[in-house]
């Protein structure tokens, strides 16, 4: 019988938080592409947005893969590094532009997402 911290961070009772962060990070990055597709941004503010869809979903697809035993669990670490940096980036040029701030806020959300699974990757012991 587990008791006290141990019970509280294991992984039967925070594996359901994974599913829901992933769906938040991809509803968020989805809406903030919409947003810089139909405010007909700048050429540059749509590549950094789809590109950080497309490989937060090639993120996503590589650390279900290791979840089933398919691949290494290092295989999706490096696009999550990535698509933060183009995260960042975006945030950057961003910041102080006139009517962005709904960008700034879906952004923000699918980077605390990301942070938030990774925190819990290295905080949930597995059974």
């Amino acid at each position: 019988m587990v008791h006290g911290a141990a019970a509280f961070l294991s992984a039967k009772v925070w594996w359901p938080l994974f599913p829901v962060l992933l769906l938040l990070v991809v509803i968020a990055l989805s809406a903030a592409t919409v947003f810089v597709i139909k405010r007909k941004a700048s050429k540059t503010d749509v590549v950094l947005q789809v590109s950080t869809l497309v490989l937060y979903l090639f993120t996503a697809v590589a650390a279900m893969a290791s979840e089933s035993g398919a691949l290494s669990p290092h295989v999706h670490r490096l696009p999550s590094l990535v698509t933060q940096a183009l995260l960042l980036a975006q945030l950057v040029r961003v910041w102080h532009r006139e009517g962005a701030r709904p960008l700034c806020v879906l952004n923000l959300i699918a980077w605390g997402g990301i942070l938030a699974d990774t925190a819990l990757h290295f905080l949930v012991k597995p059974e």
